[in-house]
């Protein structure tokens, strides 16, 4: 009887140590799961940075070359107008016409420059929804109460002392 019921409890504890295992290893690779989802974010979030850093850099670099191309027309069509001794009005309507161009080509480029970095600004929010969903796809885990096993024990130890009788 004394056996039986030592076994009980033996069991119990066992089972017990053998399910905190367990549960320490799944915290643990929770844990790991958090960790490597939060440096993933981070690593996205700042190769869109970089790419906002690229996309700046690009558009004033398209913007520096359209003042310098809209310039050099500009000259080229004065000192054509100047050869062929044109000037006043029809000089200016020419000159209009080729800032009119330049000022459209500006537009344009700062229209698609605007769009790329509100598209970059929203998978960057992305990323948080992305980190979340990384988190949230190992479930986290829950300790074995060691009510539940006292109460095996225990009920095994009865067990055994009843049928010892």
């Amino acid at each position: 009887m004394c056996v039986s019921a030592a076994v009980a409890v033996a069991t119990s504890v066992v089972s017990f140590m053998s399910a905190q295992a367990d549960y320490d290893l799944r915290a643990e690779q929770w844990q790991q799961n958090y960790v490597n989802a939060l440096a993933s974010g981070r690593d996205e979030q700042n190769q869109l940075q970089v790419r906002m850093i690229q996309e700046q850099d690009a558009n004033v670099q398209r913007q520096h070359l359209n003042e310098i191309e809209g310039a050099e027309v500009k000259a080229e069509a004065e000192v054509s107008a100047a050869n062929a001794g044109v000037s006043g009005i029809s000089l200016d309507n020419i000159l209009a016409g080729i800032n009119r161009k330049v000022g459209m080509k500006k537009v344009a480029d700062e229209t698609n420059h605007m769009n790329t970095v509100a598209q970059l600004s929203h998978e960057m929010e992305a990323t948080n929804t992305n980190i979340q969903n990384r988190i949230n796809s190992v479930q986290r885990p829950t300790s074995p109460n060691p009510l539940g096993y006292a109460l095996q024990g225990i009920g095994g130890a009865m067990d055994a002392y009843a049928k010892a009788k």
